[in-house]
């Protein structure tokens, strides 16, 4: 009798174990290939997301990224997704200036949410204390004369894109020592602003966004802690992102 009571107790925890196993591969096919979760620290998207909700995130709309290096430069393929980001979608990406303010890197360790107002092919105008300000957001293959006047919005995009260091002398600009009047463009770019724009860090201060720091597009608030009364924000749960 103990000898079969022992093989049955075997029997169980083999199949707990197992079961166990089966749901963290479950888990890490999710994880790696269609949503994450992202925690929100501030208030840039209220009212629709709030310091202290969780997000899930689809890495399947625009596509998982597969990163590589190559000779010291981080190359990014994105696999085939669901759809291209569009207006209006709630957006995670890799903050460019994370760790140098003037240049472009793919930071692991900081995400921004924000919602993207602008795509490839639009021209985005916003006011500022100086006066109206815009820019032109480049499609894959688009040629665009690059001078004085339109250097500011373009230089780091050109040298994120090129891995050369760009410089305006005299009005004229050179990409390290070769002078540039025209660049083609071999990525998309968005322009993405927080809803609550009045107190939001976004495109309007740092620039238009390449197609590759994009992780992902929100899709439902999972959970939320107000960040006041540490309480359960139950009504804000399962909250569908629009």
């Amino acid at each position: 009798m103990e000898v079969r009571k022992m093989k049955r107790i075997g029997k169980k925890l083999m199949y707990m174990a197992l079961s166990l196993f089966v749901i963290f591969q479950v888990y890490l096919f999710i994880r790696f290939y269609w949503i994450v979760s992202c925690f929100i620290p501030t208030y840039s998207m209220a009212p629709t997301l709030l310091g202290g909700d969780y997000i899930i995130v689809s890495m399947q709309i625009p596509g998982r990224r597969i990163m590589n290096s190559d000779s010291g430069r981080l190359l990014v393929h994105r696999l085939k997704g669901q759809r291209e980001v569009q207006r209006n979608d709630v957006v995670v990406f890799n903050f460019p200036y994370a760790e140098d303010k003037e240049k472009m890197i793919i930071s692991m360790n900081t995400f921004y949410c924000k919602r993207c107002v602008g795509v490839p092919g639009d021209t985005c105008r916003w006011c500022e204390a100086t006066g109206m300000r815009e820019v032109y957001l480049p499609k894959i293959g688009d040629v665009l004369r690059i001078d004085s006047c339109n250097y500011e919005h373009y230089y780091k995009c050109i040298e994120y894109e090129t891995g050369k260091k760009m410089s305006l002398k005299m009005g004229q600009v050179y990409l390290e020592d070769s002078l540039l009047e025209s660049f083609r463009f071999n990525h998309k770019y968005y322009f993405m602003r927080g809803d609550n724009f009045n107190h939001s860090y976004d495109s309007r201060g740092w620039g238009i966004l390449p197609d590759d720091f994009i992780l992902g597009v929100g899709q439902m608030i999972w959970f939320s802690k107000d960040e006041v009364t540490n309480r359960i924000s139950w009504n804000r749960i399962f909250r569908r992102i629009e």
